[in-house]
C-alpha cells in the first residue's frame, strides 16, 4: 500500500543504488497517525502527478 509523502533528500550508496529520505504518515480516523521518516529505495518513489 503506497502513502503520499514528502521527498527530503537524496543519497547514493557505495553500490551506486539511490536512495530517497522521506517522511510519510498512516493511520487516520479510528487508528492513531504515525509519522515515518525513513530512506527508502528510490524504485518505490514516484512523483504525485502519476
Amino acid at each position: 500500500m503506497a502513502s503520499p509523502g514528502v521527498l527530503l533528500n537524496w543519497r547514493k550508496d557505495r553500490d551506486g543504488q539511490w536512495f530517497a529520505y522521506v517522511m510519510y504518515a498512516t493511520g487516520g480516523g479510528n487508528v492513531d497517525v504515525t509519522v515515518t521518516t525513513q530512506w527508502v529505495p528510490a524504485a518505490h518513489v514516484r512523483p504525485a502527478s502519476d
